[in-house]
């Protein structure tokens, strides 16, 4: 069984001579365009990673209202359970 760069070796040899500069160009554009979009996913952090450690310095007030929500997830939760 041929594998898919074979196969598509196999493809290009079937275009016509005066149309293998623009499938060049396509090929080389895609190409391009993968490496460039690993390259900016590796050297980009996570948009969650810019939300690490701001409840690091939180005020008593702040951190009042924080754990009065998770108390009102956890009875909401608990009651659609039961």
């Amino acid at each position: 069984m041929a594998s898919i760069k074979e196969k598509i070796i196999k493809e290009v040899e079937k275009i016509p001579k005066d149309k293998i500069d623009e499938l060049y160009n396509v090929v080389h554009l895609f190409r391009v365009g993968v490496v460039s979009k690993k390259k900016a996913a590796k050297d980009r952090p996570s948009k969650a990673a810019k939300f690490f450690g701001i409840w690091k310095n939180m005020s008593s007030e702040e951190n009042a209202v924080l754990e009065e929500i998770q108390a009102r997830r956890k009875r909401t939760y608990r009651a659609r359970i039961l």
